[in-house]
């Protein structure tokens, strides 16, 4: 798994919320059926929960994979 740096402060997810490790776990069982090597290969590392956040996170973004709750924050239209 490649160093990836942090998301930026206003993209930081909080990795206590159980609705993020809700939706990183259905993206981890979609993944690991879609291309099982990847999911593998992003996780082999990971000893802590936060380390198995980060690295399907920076999964995710290299898929491509649009995970709602890590968009950023729209500015309120004037």
């Amino acid at each position: 798994m490649r160093d990836l740096p942090p998301p930026p402060e206003s993209r930081a997810p909080d990795f206590d919320s159980d609705d993020l490790d809700g939706a990183l776990f259905r993206f981890w069982i979609r993944g690991a059926s879609d291309y099982p090597y990847e999911v593998a290969k992003a996780l082999a590392k990971a000893t802590t929960p936060a380390e198995y956040r980060r690295a399907l996170i920076a999964l995710a973004a290299e898929k491509r994979v649009n995970l709602p709750l890590l968009r950023e924050e729209k500015e309120p239209q004037k």
